[in-house]
């Protein structure tokens, strides 16, 4: 009996450290390399009806948890030619409209602020379902240059790939 309730303890310790979570990826290339990174701060607000059907959400990062995986890049990147955190210290977005095809995949226009700069544009999203959790999924791309980042770097893309995971448990 022990030794069933230590495994049993096991697999669930197991099974929630290996848990997907919500996450906010990016790549862009420099100096003809891929260089990616992540936010580690970051809020995603969804609002759902009661057939499960996605109405809404929004989202709000904070600019200064970059990880790139080197300390003195992710500094360079908070400065005034890059993201300027000490006057814009959030990047938020925010649904102006949302779309549901009949194969239950979503298309919305979003309203994006980076810098104080603020752009819309349409992004996909695939909304899983199970019992137990929902599940937003989205990739897209932008341009850093829309939004003052970088300056006119000549070694960076312009192109910033973006994915995002939101996973919520349903309560």
């Amino acid at each position: 009996m022990k030794q069933l309730l230590v495994s049993s303890l096991f697999t669930i310790v197991f099974a929630l450290g290996f848990a997907q979570k919500s996450s906010i990826n990016f790549e862009i290339r420099n100096l003809g390399i891929n260089v990616d990174g992540f936010f580690k701060t970051f809020t995603v607000t969804t609002k759902f009806d009661d057939s499960n059907n996605l109405e809404d959400f929004s989202s709000e990062i904070k600019v200064s948890s970059i990880e790139t995986g080197i300390d003195s890049r992710d500094e360079h990147l908070l400065q005034e030619d890059y993201f300027h955190t000490s006057k814009y210290p959030l990047i938020t977005l925010d649904v102006a409209e949302l779309f549901k095809d009949p194969n239950n995949e979503y298309s919305a226009k979003v309203n994006l602020r980076i810098k104080g700069k603020a752009k819309q544009f349409t992004i996909p999203l695939k909304v899983e379902i199970t019992e137990t959790q929902r599940k937003i999924k989205s990739n897209f791309e932008i341009n850093r240059k829309d939004f003052k980042i970088g300056g006119g770097s000549f070694v960076m893309g312009k192109t910033v790939k973006i994915a995002v995971v939101h996973v919520e448990k349903i309560r």
